[in-house]
């Protein structure tokens, strides 16, 4: 449903607006501190969480949506007014084409975290990295990123007294700030239906500097346990995609629904033209046993299977008789202006979305790869102001770890101002442009590096092992023809008894 508002401008004319979406579903939650958001019963809390599953969350899910394949302009009951008229719906999945070409871009290649001047320390964050697979959990957070603008996760201590991270849904997980310029958490926030099939009740599970507070919810929050956790800061950590949380393709839903649009009707007029209208000019010609409109219309149906028709010209009152004619009518369709349309809207899909079309016959081919990065020049600009800001919640995500790990005396002295964090866009690359480029250098490498760097060798160093070994016992060879040539008849003889 849309969300409709009455504008006042500034000369104080008003007017309606229907938007897609409220402009609070992308509100962030603020409070003064954490004694505002308990009192009453919690009773802040309780209007976040209603505002959240009211205002946010449609918009959250209309996203993921577009991103599933259920786009929902295409989807709406009733699209086709005609019932006897064809009804194609072609769902057109650009939402997930534009998240999976972003989530590969920037972490096709994996986001590399290094802790200077302390090898210790940086082994350890390391094994958490792999223990985790902090790969797999960014290349999701970006995904969530790119679709619905925000991302979560969570740090938390397993049973197994080890310290782990992982993703939490937007769906149910929203941040609570504070009112300060630096946006330090309050709270952290999931909640999640307590039955599979159940959703009058829920569970709310608050997460604070100190504690983390499980609720039963059903409009009103019944406490039902509370323990305490030693991260020292709100272990839930909030990730931006831009810096008011919006999707990659959130502004162009509009552009996508037109795509469907067309790209149905095409197929719904190509349907309806198999049904066309027959139209007759004249008389049909039936026999005297047809005497019933219902055995006149199926005598018709088996003159058309039988691709013939018997038509008896019209008498006027002179007796002469006139012309007889059948034909089928159907709409007329402009395939190069329609065609010249939907290219156009997916265009302006690309373009405002900043995602190069791989269709398109400009982009194919043989390209260098500096021709590569002018293609994906808007996207770059993207990628700078999102690196930015998800390095920020991946430190965060760090000190939250170091935390707990310095208490339990797993890291030492940790500091995030010496962490180094290094994205790697995953952008095609000319390795021949490369290779020249370093020769006119002046640049030599060894075998293994390149080896390593044309990947037609999977183990560099096994394959150096052989040829060490084949040029071995190649000299060994040369050694005993050398010695061979030095010898005369009787010194052979001699030698192979």
């Amino acid at each position: 449903m849309a969300y409709i508002e009455t504008f006042s401008d500034s000369t104080g004319r008003t007017k309606q607006l229907e938007f897609r979406f409220h402009r609070e579903s992308r509100l962030r939650y603020r409070v003064e501190g954490l004694a505002d958001l308990e009192a009453d019963n919690y009773s802040l809390l309780r209007d976040y969480i209603a505002h959240h599953e009211e205002i946010q969350r449609p918009r959250i899910q209309e996203l993921y949506d577009y991103a599933e394949g259920n786009n929902h302009e295409i989807s709406k009951v009733g699209r086709r007014r005609e019932e006897d008229m064809a009804d194609a719906r072609a769902v057109h999945n650009f939402g997930k084409a534009i998240a999976s070409f972003k989530q590969g871009y920037l972490v096709g290649n994996p986001i590399r975290v290094d802790y200077e001047d302390d090898d210790v320390t940086d082994k350890a964050l390391k094994e958490l990295s792999q223990l985790n697979d902090f790969h797999q959990l960014n290349r999701d957070l970006i995904l969530d990123l790119s679709k619905v603008g925000r991302a979560y996760d969570l740090i938390y201590r397993a049973k197994d007294d080890t310290t782990r991270a992982v993703k939490l849904d937007p769906l149910g997980t929203f941040v609570i700030f504070d009112m300060t310029l630096e946006n330090h958490s309050v709270a952290g926030v999931r909640y999640y239906q307590k039955s599979q099939f159940d959703e009058s009740k829920k569970i709310v599970e608050l997460y604070t500097s100190e504690r983390i507070i499980t609720f039963e919810y059903d409009g009103d929050l019944k406490e039902i346990g509370s323990v305490p956790h030693a991260f020292g800061l709100v272990p839930i950590t909030e990730y931006l995609n831009t810096g008011n949380g919006m999707g990659d393709y959130e502004t162009e839903l509009s552009l996508i629904d037109l795509y469907d649009s067309a790209q149905s009707d095409t197929a719904n007029y190509m349907r309806d033209l198999s049904d066309a209208i027959l139209a007759v000019i004249g008389r049909i010609s039936f026999p005297d046993y047809v005497d019933t409109v219902e055995k006149q219309i199926e005598f018709m149906k088996q003159m058309r299977k039988a691709r013939f028709m018997n038509l008896e010209p019209p008498m006027d009152y002179e007796g002469k008789e006139g012309s007889v004619d059948a034909k089928y009518l159907y709409k007329q369709y402009d395939v190069n202006g329609t065609e010249a349309y939907k290219k156009r809207v997916v265009n302006d899909i690309h373009k405002f979305t900043n995602t190069p079309d791989m269709t398109d016959e400009n982009f194919s081919g043989v390209q260098s790869g500096e021709a590569m990065k002018w293609k994906v020049f808007g996207l770059d600009q993207e990628r700078v102001d999102m690196q930015a800001l998800f390095e920020r919640s991946l430190k965060r995500r760090y000190r939250l770890i170091a935390t707990v790990s310095t208490l339990l005396k797993e890291i030492k002295d940790f500091d995030v101002a010496k962490l180094k964090v290094t994205f790697t866009p995953n952008l095609p690359k000319s390795l021949q442009e490369k290779i020249e480029a370093f020769q006119a250098l002046g640049g030599e490498l060894s075998k293994e590096t390149a080896m390593q760097i044309t990947d037609i060798v999977d183990d560099p160093k096994a394959e150096l092992d052989k040829i060490s070994k084949e040029d071995e016992e190649s000299s060994l060879l040369a050694q005993k023809m050398a010695k061979n040539d030095r010898l005369s008849d009787k010194d052979v003889i001699a030698d192979d008894q």
